[in-house]
C-alpha cells in the first residue's frame, strides 16, 4: 500500500509531497483473551475521568523485587527527553537547512515541514519505534517513529506539534490467535503559537498527515504526554513479544507516569501481573480502567478471562453479559474470543462473538469457516450450510475483490447515522 505524506493549511488541502511512502500495519495481539494493541499509531478515546476514581494500584511485588536485583533494566527505559533529542551533528545539519537563503524566509512551521519533507526522500519503513534520532540516522521506522521525528525537530525550533489518531480502512492481512493486522496512523498539527488549547482560534497551523487517504476517519487529539506514553507502549509490546516482562514492566510504568489513564498501558500492565501469577493485582488494573471505558472491549475480555481462571464464574459471567451487549467498531476482538470460547466448547458464546465479528468485517472469509463449524456443533445443520456457502463464494474471490469489499463495508460503516 502506497500514499502520499499530504499537507493542509487551515483546512486548505494543498500540493502533496510527492515521495510515495509504504504504508504500515498497526497489529493487535492476542494470546487467548489477552490483548492489547501494539499500534504503529493506533490508540483510543476515552471519556473524561470521574470525580472520586480509583488510584492507579500498586504493583506486585514480583515486579518491584526483579527491578531491584536488576538495575540494568532501569538502564534500557529511556527518558522522555531522549524521545526526541537529536545528536549534535543532527543540530548541526538542521542549524545549516534552515539557514539556506530559501528556507530561511520561511515560517518556523514551514521549516519543519521542508525538512521532513527533504528528510522522506528515501525513506524506509521497517515497522521499527526508533525515537527521533535513530529514525533520522537510519531513515527508517514505523508511523510513531515519523511522528517523532517531526515532533524532535519542531521541538527544536519551538514549534507546536499536536497529534490526531486518524482511523483508516481496517484491511485485514492476517489473523490468527496470535494476530491481527489493521491500519491506523497518527498525523501532527504544527502551530507557530504554543497558546493553550488544541485548536487555536485564529492561527495557522499545517497538518502533515503521513499517511492519508480520502477514506480515513479522524478520531481523538492526544495530549503530548499520551502521545509519549503511546511510544512507550510501543516499545513495551516489543519487550513483550520477547516475553522479557521485567523490561515491559519498567516501560509500562513510565508510560503510566506520563498518561496515567491510556487504556492500552492499563491492559498491558494487568497482562504482565497476570502473566507472572499475581492476579490480585491484575484485576485490580482491569478494574481502574474500566472506570475511564467502561465498554472498553480489551479490558472487559481479558478481565473475563482472568476471573475464569481463578475460578470465579458468578463474576465472570457477570463480565460476559457485559460483552454480549457490546457493539465495536474495532471488532477484531470478537474473532479471539470466539476462538478462545470454541476451544472452551461455549459454542453458543462463540457463535455470538462471530456473528458480531462478521457484522463489522464481512468480508474476512475464515470468519465464516469458524461460524459454520460451531452452528454444526450446536446441532444447526441448516445454518452451518449456509455459512459455508458464503465462505466458499468469498474464497473464491480475487484479493482485489476482498479488498474492495473491506473499503466498501468501511464506507457503509461511515455513512451510518453513528458517524455522521
Amino acid at each position: 500500500m502506497l500514499r502520499m505524506l499530504r499537507l493542509t493549511i487551515n483546512g486548505t488541502a494543498v500540493e502533496p509531497f510527492r515521495k510515495n511512502i509504504v504504508g504500515y500495519l498497526t497489529p493487535l495481539f492476542f494470546s487467548g483473551m489477552l490483548s492489547f494493541l501494539l499500534a504503529g499509531c493506533s490508540t483510543t478515546s476515552h471519556s473524561s475521568a470521574k470525580l472520586n476514581v480509583m488510584p492507579l494500584p500498586e504493583n506486585g511485588a514480583y515486579f518491584v523485587n526483579a527491578i531491584d536485583l536488576d538495575i540494568a533494566k532501569n538502564n534500557l527505559v529511556p527518558s522522555v527527553e531522549s524521545l526526541s533529542a537529536l545528536l549534535p551533528d543532527q543540530v548541526e545539519e538542521l542549524e545549516a537547512f534552515i539557514a539556506r537563503p530559501e528556507i530561511a524566509e520561511l515560517s518556523k512551521r514551514y521549516q519543519v515541514v521542508r525538512f521532513i519533507n527533504n528528510k522522506m526522500v528515501n525513506f524506509n519503513y521497517e515497522g521499527l519505534n526508533y525515537n527521533t534520532a535513530q529514525a533520522w540516522q537510519n531513515k527508517s521506522g514505523n508511523c510513531m517513529a515519523l511522528a517523532m521525528l517531526t515532533y524532535g525537530v519542531a521541538k527544536h525550533l519551538n514549534v507546536r506539534a499536536v497529534f490526531q489518531v486518524v482511523h483508516s480502512a481496517p484491511l485485514l492481512t492476517h489473523i490468527s490467535n496470535d494476530l491481527v493486522v489493521t491500519s491506523d496512523h497518527v498525523r501532527t498539527f504544527l502551530y507557530e503559537t504554543d497558546a493553550g488549547g488544541v485548536y487555536i482560534n485564529g492561527s495557522e497551523f499545517t497538518v502533515i498527515d503521513y499517511f492519508p487517504d480520502r477514506n480515513d476517519r479522524t478520531g481523538a487529539v492526544v495530549s503530548e504526554d499520551e502521545f509519549l506514553a503511546m511510544f512507550y507502549r510501543n516499545l513495551a509490546a516489543d519487550a513483550l513479544l520477547a516475553n522479557d516482562l521485567t523490561l515491559t514492566y519498567s516501560l509500562l510504568e513510565k508510560g503510566l507516569q506520563l498518561a496515567p489513564k491510556y487504556i492500552p498501558l492499563i491492559n498491558m500492565m494487568a497482562v504482565v501481573h497476570r502473566r507472572v501469577g499475581d492476579y490480585q493485582v491484575a484485576d485490580a488494573y482491569y478494574q481502574y480502567g474500566l472506570q475511564f471505558e467502561s465498554n472498553s472491549l480489551t479490558l472487559l475480555s481479558n478481565y473475563n478471562y482472568s476471573l475464569y481462571s481463578q475460578g470465579k464464574v458468578l463474576e465472570a459471567d457477570a463480565i460476559y453479559q457485559q460483552l454480549i451487549q457490546l457493539e465495536n467498531e474495532t471488532p477484531y476482538g470478537w474473532y479471539s474470543m470466539a476462538q478462545e470460547a470454541t476451544r472452551q466448547q461455549d459454542y453458543f458464546a462463540a457463535e455470538a462473538f462471530l456473528k458480531k465479528f462478521i457484522n463489522n468485517s464481512p468480508y474476512y472469509h475464515q470468519a465464516y469457516y469458524e461460524l459454520a463449524k460451531v452452528q454444526n456443533a450446536q446441532g444447526k445443520v441448516l445454518s452451518a450450510k449456509k455459512t459455508l456457502e458464503k465462505a466458499l463464494e468469498l474464497t473464491s474471490m480475487g484479493k482485489s475483490q476482498q479488498k474492495y469489499l473491506a473499503k466498501l463495508s468501511w464506507l457503509k460503516q461511515s455513512n451510518s447515522p453513528s458517524h455522521r
